[in-house]
Order: structure tokens, then sequence, then C-alpha cells
């Protein structure tokens, strides 16, 4: 996902938008469609990849396109497409095992999930097909992304967001039953996390008025911080408050990182290639953090220090927050727009 994302700019140059979402969602469909053969562990990481490399695509492709279709109404558009991102996984992870059930085989199962894909290739083709032109014709601006302190800097603040998302995806449940929980409640406690995530999708870019969305992101932070503080003092008392909480933080904060990128320019080629290097370098950031929690888990024998690290981030976050006051945005890409 975070290589696909950084090769964004190239993809604007050569391919139309509506053809790389479209590339994207038959890789997906693919990915998973391969599932149907036996399952050999070099066939599913094979799928996984596949459906990586569409996902990547569609990722540094579609926040410009949300851009140019919704100029008035980008931050619910914005909202609604984070939301829709979080509770599919939540969706996919709460229904797969039902299906299961009514399978005869788990990989058989796994082959479903193209059928969405499918669907969604479709509708997007056909919709699609209403516009006269492509966008990236208009995608001719020289401005290059790579070389600006501003997009590492939203690169790096937005992978330290998401670590800490990819953090608790992979270690919360094995926190809490370490701790004494059962495996049930740890899942559905990582389930209401999914829920509040989406559910701040949804409200926190809905409540972006103006541009400068420092405000909201200090909201968001504020909850995430709430929340790993919470499972580090308190993780047996109100445990399902500090997943809601936490889920309600990082899920607002994904789409309003999406939307201060956004905000850096008014000329959608520009947003759009500092939109998919952001989530590349991001993405790599984040992919790395599960692991580096692990060797913090094997240093100290628990995941204190895990979520310690996490709510210093978080502060880190915070103080470069102050500095996205969009007078201060780089005033090339102004011009540029």
């Amino acid at each position: 996902m975070g290589g696909l994302a950084l090769a964004g700019s190239w993809l604007h140059q050569h391919v139309s938008e509506r053809r790389s979402v479209a590339i994207s969602l038959l890789l997906i469909a693919v990915g998973a469609l391969m599932r149907e053969l036996y399952p050999q562990s070099a066939l599913l990481l094979s799928s996984a990849l596949l459906g990586g490399v569409g996902i990547g695509i569609i990722q540094a492709v579609m926040p410009s396109v949300i851009k140019r279709r919704f100029q008035h109404r980008t931050p619910l558009v914005m909202g609604l497409w984070s939301a829709a991102l979080m509770g599919g996984g939540g969706l996919g992870a709460a229904i797969t095992p039902w299906l299961v059930q009514h399978s005869e085989t788990w990989y058989q199962t796994l082959a479903w999930w193209a059928l969405p894909a499918v669907v969604a290739l479709f509708a997007w083709w056909w919709q699609s097909a209403r516009e006269v032109a492509s966008s990236h014709k208009t995608t001719t601006t020289p401005v290059r992304v790579v070389f600006t302190p501003r997009a590492w800097t939203l690169g790096v603040y937005f992978g330290l967001i998401n670590g800490g998302y990819a953090s608790l995806i992979a270690w919360l449940p094995a926190f809490y039953i370490e701790i004494g929980a059962s495996a049930q409640y740890s899942g559905s406690l990582l389930a209401l996390m999914t829920l509040g995530q989406a559910a701040g999708a949804l409200l926190m870019p809905a409540m972006a008025r103006h541009q400068d969305r420092r405000k909201l992101l200090m909201l968001a932070l504020a909850l995430q911080l709430v929340g790993f503080c919470g499972f580090i003092w308190l993780p047996l008392q109100l445990p399902v408050l500090w997943a809601m909480v936490c889920g309600l933080g990082l899920g607002g904060a994904f789409p309003l990182c999406l939307l201060l990128a956004l905000d850096h320019s008014a000329q959608p080629a520009i947003a759009g290639k500092l939109v998919a290097f952001m989530q590349g370098i991001g993405f790599i950031i984040a992919g790395l953090a599960p692991w580096f929690s692990g060797v913090l888990r094997s240093i100290s024998g628990n995941y204190l220090m895990d979520w310690a690290f996490h709510a210093l981030c978080v502060v880190g976050l915070m103080i470069i927050t102050l500095r996205f006051a969009p007078a201060r945005f780089p005033q090339l890409w102004v011009k540029e727009a």
C-alpha cells in the first residue's frame, strides 16, 4: 500500500482516474478469487499482495477524485469515504466467521469477498463514463512534492497516527487476553474500536467548517491520548470506554489528515500528488509500527511500554499540529493553484 501510494504522481500523469480505480478494483477482486484455490501459504500471500496493490492504487487516486468532483462538499465526502474504509474492514471481520459456518471450506468464504469488488468495478465504470474528459489531462503541474519539507512532515504525521491504529489492531486483543480477559471479549473491544473509528470518520470531517483543521485535529489527538492513557493506567476498569475513545480519535484523524493535505492547494493535481506522497510515507511507517510494538513487548515483558510510546507520539503530533496554520502553507503550491 505504501509503495503504490508513492507511485501516485506517476499514476496521475500516465493513467486516467477512471482506469486507475478500475484496475485497483480488478486487482482486489482477482486477489480474493485466488483464495478459492487450494490455500497454500504462497498463494495466500500472493493474494494479499494483489489486494494491497489494489488498495494502494485506489487510496492514492481517490482523494483527488473527491476534491475535484465535490469541491464544495469535500470534508463530508472525505469523511464518508474514510468511514467506508474503516467500516468495510470491520464488516468483513464480523461477517466472515458467519460465512465460514455456511461454506464447505473456509478459503471459499474468503473468495466471496471478490463479489463486492466486482460490483464496485461495474458501478464505477458505468458512473465514470459520464465524464467527457479524463482528469489526468490536468495534471501537468511541475511541482515535485518529494523535495518539499512539508510533504515529509505530513508523511511522518500521517504515519505516526496510523501507526497507533496498526498497533492496536495487532496487539489490543493480545493485551487484554494477557491480563485475564477472554478471547471473545478481547475481540469485541477491537470491534467497538472499529465502530468508534467509523463514527469519528463521519462526524469530525462534517464539523470542519473552516479551512484551519487544527482544532479538530487536536480534538482527535486528545481522544487518542485519553484512550492510550486508559490502557496504561486503568485497563480493566473501563476498557469499552478506552477502546471507543481511541477509535473516535483515530477515525477522526484519518480523514482530517487527508483534508489537511488537500487544503495545501486548490488544484486537484497538486493536492493529489501531495496526498499520495503523504500516504506512501505514512503507510510505510504505519506498517512498521506493529513490529516495533512487538520489539517493545519483548523488551519489557508487557504492552505498557507500547501504549506509552504511542501516547508520547500523540503528544509530539499535537506539537506538530500547531504548525499547520493555512497561512503557513508553502507558497509554491498556493501560487500554482
